[in-house]
């Protein structure tokens, strides 16, 4: 798109996330007309009262749309993609994709006269896939980018549109790095629509490209070995994004993390006790948590959510 075009009209389509949340309040404080929301899952029933606002990274994009008398059309499974029609997935000359779980059919790329963009959180063609932020964290990633691409029928491959990469600052929370991300995504689609230059810088050479599945139990857990860094990072990453995370320490015991509180060369709390806040010893050092332990009979559960 030129420069002096108009701003097409824009169908965003996301999940129950914190990172279609930020993408939706960012696009309206972009004042890019947005005629509608299309979202994998249902919305909540019974929102959480509050007399205080909830900073953006905490608030349902559901609750944005119907601040704005946005259309919504939730889809509570996929089969239900191939009964929309153009008339029922909402007027407008583009699609925008912000951790929408599910591939798109064709059928529905096409039905935009603009197409449909993604916009993904990892620097492509890094961690493409339905868990990027997840294996960033576990990788020990101090890098990362957020990257708008064409939707293509192979996932995460489109044509690049522009891509910015960032410092991923040690134990940052995850919860703040996909609104953060998913800010600068938006950022990216207004120098796009705007016919600016493209914004696209190269992925480091030290990140691997791949594909980032949405993990399970053993990619879930980490153990004694690892050092006090990484596990820290990648702790206070993910836990805030929602993910069950098993520490096992060194006399085997199974710890459900909670919480993380504290990194320290010594331990801050004995390690044995009735208190569910525990010092657990790393490689090179102690982590501080909030855990309970596990016994045999007990899984953690399988975590099943997008980002």
């Amino acid at each position: 798109m030129s420069k002096g075009s108009q701003i097409p009209r824009v169908v965003l389509w996301g999940s129950l996330s914190r990172q279609t949340a930020v993408t939706l309040h960012a696009l309206l404080q972009a004042e890019i007309p947005v005629q509608g929301l299309i979202v994998a899952g249902n919305p909540l029933q019974h929102p959480i009262p509050s007399a205080v606002p909830f900073a953006i990274w905490h608030t349902d994009p559901f609750t944005i749309a119907r601040r704005r008398n946005i259309p919504i059309i939730t889809l509570n499974r996929r089969s239900k993609l191939h009964e929309l029609t153009h008339t029922t997935q909402l007027s407008g000359e583009l699609g925008l994709v912000s951790c929408f779980p599910w591939k798109l059919p064709k059928e529905v790329v096409a039905s935009y006269p603009g197409g449909m963009l993604n916009i993904h959180p990892s620097p492509l063609p890094a961690y493409r896939g339905p868990a990027p932020l997840f294996w960033q964290y576990r990788d020990g990633c101090l890098k990362t980018g957020v990257a708008l691409h064409e939707v293509t029928e192979q996932l995460d491959s489109g044509p690049l549109l522009a891509q910015v990469s960032c410092t991923l600052p040690l134990a940052f929370p995850g919860d703040r790095l996909e609104a953060w991300l998913a800010w600068y995504g938006v950022g990216l689609l207004l120098w796009v629509l705007r016919g600016e230059r493209t914004v696209y810088t190269a992925p480091a050479e030290s990140v691997s490209s791949g594909w980032a599945p949405l993990p399970g139990p053993a990619q879930s857990t980490i153990d004694w070995t690892w050092s006090c860094w990484r596990a820290a990072h990648f702790l206070a990453g993910v836990l805030p994004l929602g993910y069950n995370v098993t520490i096992v320490d060194r006399d085997g015991q199974n710890w459900l993390v909670e919480r993380f509180l504290a990194w320290s060369s010594h331990p801050l709390v004995p390690h044995k006790g009735s208190s569910t806040i525990v010092s657990l010893e790393f490689a090179d050092g102690y982590l501080t948590v909030q855990a309970r332990p596990l016994y045999s009979v007990e899984r953690p559960r399988r975590s099943v959510r997008r980002q």
